[in-house]
């Protein structure tokens, strides 16, 4: 399914290369996959050419297993570069969608969706929504496909249920559910002094 996705891709950025760099048009892309029940939706409402790169506006591009979505990621732009198998976001919104109806939301400025693997990278004030309680705030987090991995070895924090974690590193097994940071930095409970490791005195 991914790889008919970016052969349309590339099919669309040659004709529009051929035709005339920089007119815009509309389109609706809709890809037939293993069964007619999973297709993708329409991905962009414009769309350029400008140096041989496609750069769309209002993208979406939705991962679908058996039928369901896995994940949507929108931008409000993305430029894809067929050489480099790899489309730039801005502004970026991702759902991850989980067993159990929950879901994970990320937000950044700027993000990477590598063509060939369907693995990201989302980077610039990056914000993480973990169900209803939780939020992880970091500079920049990857996505692994294939391991259903969200990860980042950068800072953060981690806020929810009147606690202020500060960390580096974090893994998120999406099928799993499970959140863990591998460098504690201190704890902060909101009236209380952070627990760094040390004793602290409760009055």
């Amino acid at each position: 399914m991914v790889e008919k996705f970016w052969q349309r891709i590339r099919v669309i950025r040659w004709l529009l290369f051929l035709a005339m760099a920089g007119v815009v048009i509309a389109i609706f892309v809709g890809l037939q996959v293993n069964s007619a029940k999973e297709s993708l939706p329409a991905i962009a409402a414009e769309v350029t050419s400008e140096d041989g790169n496609l750069t769309l506006k209002n993208f979406e591009y939705r991962d679908v297993k058996k039928g369901n979505a896995r994940w949507t990621v929108w931008a409000n732009t993305a430029t894809y570069f067929d050489d480099r198998k790899e489309t730039v976001l801005d502004q970026v919104k991702a759902i991850f969608f989980l067993k159990n109806g929950g879901k994970v939301e990320l937000l950044g400025e700027r993000g990477v969706l590598h063509t060939d693997t369907s693995n990201m990278e989302i980077s610039g004030n990056v914000g993480v929504t973990l169900g209803k309680d939780y939020k992880l705030t970091t500079d920049r987090l990857l996505y692994d496909r294939d391991k259903e991995l969200i990860y980042t070895d950068a800072q953060l924090v981690l806020k929810g249920q009147g606690l202020t974690t500060k960390g580096q590193g974090m893994r998120l097994e999406i099928e799993k559910k499970s959140v863990s940071i591998l460098r504690h930095m201190g704890t902060k409970l909101e009236g209380v002094s952070p627990f760094t490791g040390q004793k602290q005195r409760v009055s």
